[in-house]
């Protein structure tokens, strides 16, 4: 039985796993991030100013002053935990709107990994009945949810995307986009934006070769200007020839 995914609207009864998906697509950032903050010029100072604290105002010897840089590196391994981990909640939280959802069904028995598996991609009227449907283990394992932009004038906002890292990116996003951008044109939006972070690589790929620009890149402050992360606004345009052609 080959393994497919069902793109489809999204109904209350998702909600719990969807909530699950943004966290788990939230928090997979982290310990990445945290590696590279270990190279940032803040961990440093961090650290020195430490021992100059414990050495110079405490008395304590310098040899036992590098113990402290354990307890640096775990302060901020926590502080970048919890800032994702607040980040996640914030959207869980958020309340969905236009929202859809892949809906993947795979064999009780699935040895194969997903991104390497085959997936029949079904938009919204998949041809199976339910009783096809049962032989299959459900899971939700992308999600996007779309809203009018607070400071952009007539145009579309994705604020609440996850997606399984094990599961192939570009091919689930592809036809959720395209249904995204369609029924962004049917609601007379003149653009669609999204913003990604430095971290999402592969959803940077996707919307480069999708057709999105790049509207602007700023950094968003977590402690002051010393640590910062790169954010990028993209826009793609809805009447163009190319949104027509993605609608097609």
């Amino acid at each position: 039985m080959q393994p497919f995914i069902v793109i489809r609207n999204y109904t209350q009864d998702d909600e719990l796993k969807c909530q699950e998906l943004v966290r788990d697509y939230i928090m997979s950032f982290s310990n990445k991030s945290f590696f590279v903050y270990c190279f940032r010029e803040i961990t440093l100072q961090f650290i020195v100013i430490t021992w100059a604290i414990f050495f110079i105002f405490l008395g304590v010897p310098l040899l036992f002053c590098a113990l402290t840089v354990p307890a640096c590196i775990f302060c901020l391994f926590t502080g970048t935990y919890f800032s994702f981990y607040s980040k996640a909640m914030e959207l869980m939280r958020t309340k969905p709107s236009q929202s859809l959802v892949a809906e993947c069904y795979e064999p009780f028995i699935f040895r194969c990994s997903p991104k390497e598996a085959s997936y029949q991609i079904f938009i919204e009227n998949c041809p199976y009945d339910e009783a096809y449907k049962r032989k299959f283990r459900r899971r939700i394992v992308a999600a996007i949810s779309v809203k009018n932009h607070h400071a952009v004038y007539n145009a579309a906002w994705i604020y609440r995307f996850a997606i399984d890292p094990n599961y192939p990116c570009q091919t689930i996003m592809d036809p959720m986009i395209k249904l995204v951008v369609q029924n962004c044109i049917g609601g007379g939006y003149a653009s669609l934006e999204c913003t990604i972070s430095e971290w999402q690589e592969s959803e940077r790929d996707f919307y480069d070769d999708f057709g999105f620009v790049t509207r602007q890149i700023y950094h968003k402050k977590i402690i002051g200007s010393s640590l910062a992360v790169m954010k990028t606004q993209l826009t793609f345009g809805l009447r163009t020839d190319e949104a027509l052609h993605k609608q097609n």
